[in-house]
């Protein structure tokens, strides 16, 4: 009766990747090199252009707070509301040139 062989896989593939494809081998380790930066680029673009959209959201409302600042300065200084702060609370009134007495 014939013995039947048993092959062993992995050495069967070791034999072959090694011995006979090297040039295959080569190009798969240039080829999972490739993909793994790829997907690195790919995540650090994704990182970048969400900074950059957080940034934009920032800038948008710090303009919106620099135009709120600028209509608050505005009102608080009209001239109007200085005057009836002045009159009203503070109790001061026009001067009479006629009662204007420089030298004493």
């Amino acid at each position: 009766m014939m013995k039947k062989r048993q092959y062993n896989l992995v050495n069967i593939i070791y034999n072959d990747l090694f011995f006979y494809g090297k040039q295959q081998l080569f190009l798969l380790l240039l080829v999972l090199t490739s993909a793994m930066l790829v997907i690195l680029v790919t995540y650090n673009t994704r990182s970048m252009i969400m900074d950059r959209e957080k940034i934009f959201l920032e800038k948008d409302a710090l303009d919106t707070e620099w135009r709120n600042l600028i209509l608050e300065e505005k009102i608080l200084s009209d001239h109007s509301r200085i005057e009836c702060i002045a009159i009203n609370e503070l109790q001061m009134h026009y001067v009479d040139p006629t009662q204007n007495n420089m030298f004493n």
